[in-house]
């Protein structure tokens, strides 16, 4: 694209405090005259740092201050020339300019070591601002902004999280840049709209007053081997459906469940998850059955992971063992903590696995077909895979384990506890009274609590 005046001359000081300052190798994706990587080495001098962009201009005075500069036209990067061995990979505002980020996305990850970050900066294409204009019905194109003319792609959180995930990368909101709207009325409207359509007014605040987005990376953990072409999947996918649009553009929409052709089981109108399991499971053709919330995204590469990891539970065992992706574990002997991989809405939950579950998020429960344990309709639906997990545990029915399968949690909620989580909680309490107190991700239930 032709340069803009000043275009390439300034410097993003909160992706500049996202860059890892222990980083050695460093390949910064549209580098712009290198100021970014000029400041960062000046800070770490020992890190050594290529540039990559499409502008001569820029590029001219990018290469008195950066190791080593490229240029190339990242729509078609030239893998042989950027080499390989790289710590950390910097998108500046470059994602959204590009015809096709996945493949430069997935590049990166290919070019980098197994311990490689990467941080990028995105504009949020879900700003009150960009709402207003829709409702306007001019999207007309700036020279510089949201609706810069340069921009190919429109990214919000959401979309920005699949994109990174479905290209081998784990990514976390590290920072934002907010821009408020002046227009206090019209902003109350949309927090009104957003009421309606179930999503919390401090989620649509986040969203609507975010004009960029800070995101660090680290790398997904290797895939195992795909199945033969063809193979059927090993399990089927059973989601209690409220809201429809949610279901669709998560669950439905997953190229993990797509690369190994799960069945999608969507139960509507059921009024317990107890309800919404049996019904989906007498549907069922498959061994095994994941049973999840319908705002859970499969990124790539996690149907080959959930396969793997069904088909490694000794048949004999299959009917006991229940497994979650998030919670509370036994992580060393008398040691619990967080435990399991899931991107949680605008966050990054990396903890270790366990073989010992002590509790159990319930936004993803994997369980065989012929599973002896059972949902109790009395906890509604909160904690009831904790329920589970401590009917496995008091109860000797069976198993319960966390394992490290990188789903992402892409929900409205905003954080708080419902009166039905307290609800809940109490259920258990009595169910269990000789837990003394009784962990979970939302906090210790018990001690009085």
């Amino acid at each position: 694209m032709a340069a803009v005046p000043g275009y390439h001359d300034g410097l993003n000081e909160k992706l500049r405090a996202a860059v890892w300052s222990d980083a050695g190798s460093v390949l910064e994706l549209g580098c712009a005259n290198g100021r970014l990587g000029a400041a960062c080495k000046q800070a770490s001098p020992g890190m050594r740092w290529t540039g990559v962009d499409a502008s001569e201009a820029a590029l001219s005075e990018a290469a008195g201050r950066l190791d080593r500069v490229i240029s190339m036209d990242l729509d078609q990067p030239d893998r042989g020339a950027l080499g390989d061995g790289y710590d950390l990979v910097v998108f500046g505002d470059l994602i959204e300019h590009l015809r096709d980020p996945a493949a430069c996305l997935q590049l990166a990850h290919e070019i980098s070591v197994p311990q490689a970050r990467l941080v990028c900066c995105i504009p949020n294409m879900v700003h009150a601002s960009v709402i207003e204009r829709m409702l306007a019905g001019d999207l007309s194109y700036d020279s510089a902004g949201l609706l810069d003319a340069t921009h190919l792609r429109f990214l919000s959180q959401g979309s920005a999280f699949k994109l990174l995930l479905d290209a081998g990368w784990l990514p976390n909101v590290r920072d934002r840049y907010a821009a408020g709207h002046g227009n206090e009325p019209f902003l109350r409207h949309l927090l009104a709209a957003a009421r309606e359509l179930g999503i919390p007014e401090q989620t649509a605040l986040g969203h609507l007053l975010s004009y960029q987005l800070i995101i660090d990376c680290i790398k997904s953990p290797p895939a195992p081997a795909p199945a033969p072409a063809g193979a059927s999947a090993r399990f089927a996918v059973v989601v209690p459906v409220t809201h429809r649009q949610q279901f669709e553009l998560n669950v439905r929409r997953s190229p993990g469940l797509a690369e190994v052709n799960a069945e999608i089981i969507p139960v509507e109108g059921a009024r317990n998850p107890a309800e919404a399991f049996e019904a989906g499971r007498r549907r069922v053709g498959a061994p095994w059955i994941v049973f999840c919330h319908q705002d859970v995204y499969f990124p790539r590469g996690t149907g080959h992971q959930l396969a793997a990891l069904f088909a490694a539970v000794p048949a004999q065992e299959a009917a006991r063992t229940l497994i979650g992706f998030a919670g509370i574990g036994e992580l060393a002997p008398g040691t619990i903590g967080h435990s399991g991989l899931v991107i949680d809405r605008a966050a990054r939950f990396d903890h270790p696995g366990s073989g010992a579950a002590v509790s159990i998020d319930e936004l993803a429960v994997a369980l065989s077909a012929d599973t002896v344990h059972a949902i109790d309709p009395a906890i509604g639906w909160h904690l009831w895979a904790t329920d589970l997990c401590l009917a496995a545990i008091l109860g000797r029915r069976g198993t319960a384990r966390i394992a490290r399968v990188p789903l992402f949690h892409n929900s409205y909620n905003d954080g708080r506890l419902p009166a039905a989580f307290h609800a809940a909680a109490q259920v258990l309490r009595s169910k269990y009274p000789q837990a003394v107190a009784i962990p979970t991700l939302c906090g210790v239930i018990g001690q009085g609590k």
